[in-house]
């Protein structure tokens, strides 16, 4: 189900708001505004000042750290963060797409000051992943599992494209059954995967539906055998 029918959606974020055209009416859902890319953006702006009672001062530290887009349709999640402070990035899509985000950056230039860089991407073209000049400390994404042909291609690029101590930045809503029980196998195998509890998300984006992911890479087994070098517990650096 679609936010909202409006043609525009505002969003306020860190004294700015947003103004994003969206059309239902196209054939590519790239065009629309999803709630989960507006459940993000909220969820990073509640936490974005460092404390020391913040879970998540780490994961938001934004200072000069790269970040990529996938998906990212009208363009919000990854306006929003340029907003929070995560300037270095690049907004990614299919090329039917991007008339709808070059159209949301034009009207957003007036806030957000620069022309935000983007690039076409299709998750399964190897040479356009590496034309991005990988790895990056986010990959951000949202709303962009629902056909369950793409979500190995998804997935392969989301670890290809984050650096081995990064993060992806996920806003997820199910919405294909088969497409959901796919993406979370692989994203096991690939991923830890830590679930932003629903009382974190901003109050007044909390939709029921939708939830927020925190994804670090797994890296091979150390050595020693005793556990993955990418889990916090590993204990192969230490014991040498």
């Amino acid at each position: 189900m679609k936010f909202t029918d409006s043609p525009v959606i505002e969003l306020p974020v860190n004294g700015a708001v947003l103004s994003l055209q969206q059309d239902n009416g196209s054939m590519h859902v790239g065009t629309s505004v999803w709630p989960c890319s507006l459940v993000l953006v909220k969820f990073m702006e509640r936490w974005a000042s460092p404390s020391d009672n913040n879970p998540y001062a780490r994961v938001l530290d934004f200072g000069g750290k790269r970040a990529v887009e996938l998906g990212t349709g009208c363009g919000v999640a990854g306006m929003g963060l340029f907003l929070l402070g995560l300037t270095d990035l690049v907004l990614t899509d299919i090329a039917p797409v991007m008339p709808a985000l070059k159209r949301n950056l034009k009207v957003n230039k007036p806030i957000l000051r620069k022309n935000l860089k983007h690039s076409v991407l299709y998750w399964n073209n190897a040479q356009q992943i590496a034309a991005l000049n990988p790895p990056f400390d986010f990959v951000v994404a949202t709303d962009v599992v629902y056909i369950r042909e793409s979500v190995p291609s998804l997935v392969s690029a989301m670890e290809a494209l984050v650096s081995d101590d990064g993060v992806v930045l996920l806003g997820y809503q199910l919405r294909a059954p088969e497409a959901h029980e796919l993406f979370w196998e692989l994203c096991d195998k690939a991923f830890h995967i830590e679930k932003v509890p629903h009382e974190h998300l901003h109050p007044d984006y909390a939709y029921e539906e939708a939830d927020v992911f925190l994804l670090r890479k797994k890296r091979r087994s150390c050595e020693r055998g005793v556990m993955e070098c990418g889990s916090p517990w590993c204990l192969c650096q230490s014991s040498k």
